[in-house]
């Protein structure tokens, strides 16, 4: 059953797109964005090897509303995550110690196929509309199973085979995805509006953009066991929204050589993310804390501000020192989410640090960093903590 769900959803794709060709305008073109994004684990490879690929392709320039730019394009993201147990699956508790808190891994694909169309056109020549409307269906599958450590070790059933976790026969209520067999098949429909006035340049970003997303996975959505003879159901409703400004200060090349010498700037980022449902899945918690999990409430605002000094280029264009200093705090309010308890709870997150980066020909970056945490998310520690880490950053 689940082959032949994935089967048929693939035809559905093949045969959109087959249809968007047929109508495609001599002057559309069809675009490659290749790789888009990538992921890493910390339990493989010190986090330097990607587990995990996002991409886009589709058709550009349809033509449809004449000075603004039609869309039709298919994303799709494959690979596998790393997750731990921050909520006792039985009940939805919080589990604020962290030696308590187990890992396990997940492989998953998620493809979403829909348009975006530009409504309002930038004024600056060369940049892409100012405003978008996109409309987006998409279909998520999971699998669950132990973590790498686990597997490593023998323990090919990991925390799945811990009774005081995962007794038999209970309903696991604070990570829907995870009951019976652990494998889940989701559809979700996203309406979205972006704003885009932001240059991301590499040494003097510029602008700022926001954007407004509404995203369903209701119940009634063929979000139920019965459809995909799954064992979980998912049921929510999210709204997302995102904002960035950045300003450079100054920039000045190098007198010898057509390299920056230095620049700084500094990054305003902002995640608002409002969210209701009886079965949350653990990929739809969008908004987090200096990579921290955050427990899931329904209201959840995240604000970082950084200051970055970058320079001087050497060797090469792209290749290249940058020291950020940081500042991020949170907030979290509302009843907890997949849980059995109704109280209603609010919390504060707080965090300063610093980074050095590393880029290497704009195509691999090291980095080390060291954050104090003043109110650290529940079942985490507060206090110093530091992160280091490399990986490529192309995309082929």
């Amino acid at each position: 059953m689940e082959k032949d769900a994935t089967i048929e959803w693939m035809r559905k794709i093949i045969a959109v797109i087959v249809i968007l060709i047929s109508m495609l305008p001599g002057y559309a073109e069809v675009f490659y964005s290749n790789i888009i994004n990538a992921s890493y684990l910390s339990d493989f490879a010190m986090s330097t090897f990607p587990v995990s690929f996002w991409g886009e392709f589709g058709i550009d320039d349809l033509g449809l509303v004449e000075d603004l730019n039609t869309k039709a394009l298919v994303r799709v993201e494959a690979g596998m995550a790393q997750r731990t147990i921050r909520q006792r699956p039985t009940d939805g508790s919080i589990i604020t110690d962290p030696s308590e808190q187990e890992k396990y891994s997940a492989v998953f694909s998620e493809g979403l196929v829909g348009f975006e169309q530009g409504v309002i056109d930038n004024p600056a020549e060369g940049k892409g509309d100012f405003l978008t409307f996109s409309f987006l269906v998409g279909v998520r599958w999971e699998q669950a199973f132990a973590s790498l450590h686990d597997v490593q070790s023998g323990k090919y059933g990991g925390v799945f085979d811990n009774p005081d976790y995962f007794p038999d026969g209970e309903e696991i209520i604070g990570i829907p995805e995870l009951n019976g067999n652990k494998y889940s098949l989701s559809n979700s429909i996203t309406l979205g509006l972006d704003f885009n006035n932001l240059d991301r340049h590499y040494l003097i970003p510029e602008g700022y953009n926001f954007s407004f997303d509404f995203i369903i996975g209701p119940w009634w959505l063929l979000n139920t066991p019965t459809i995909f003879n799954t064992s979980s159901t998912i049921d929510y409703w999210k709204i997302m929204y995102t904002a960035s400004y950045a300003h450079t200060f100054f920039q000045r090349d190098q007198e010898d050589a057509d390299m920056n010498l230095y620049s700084l700037y500094m990054n305003f980022d902002l995640g608002c993310q409002i969210i209701f449902g009886d079965a949350i899945p653990q990929n739809e918690l969008s908004v987090g804390f200096r990579g921290m999990v955050i427990p899931p409430r329904p209201f959840i605002t995240d604000v970082k501000a950084s200051l970055s000094l970058v320079g001087p280029e050497f060797i090469s264009v792209g290749t290249y020192p940058m020291v950020t200093i940081i500042m991020e705090n949170a907030v979290a309010a509302g009843r907890l989410l997949n849980s059995k308890y109704e109280n209603i709870g609010i919390g504060f997150y707080g965090t300063i640090g610093a980074r050095f980066d590393l880029y290497i020909m704009r195509m691999f970056r090291a980095y080390a960093g060291v954050y104090y945490d003043y109110l650290a998310p529940e079942g985490y520690d507060s206090g110093f903590d530091y992160e280091f880490g490399a990986y490529f950053t192309a995309a082929f």
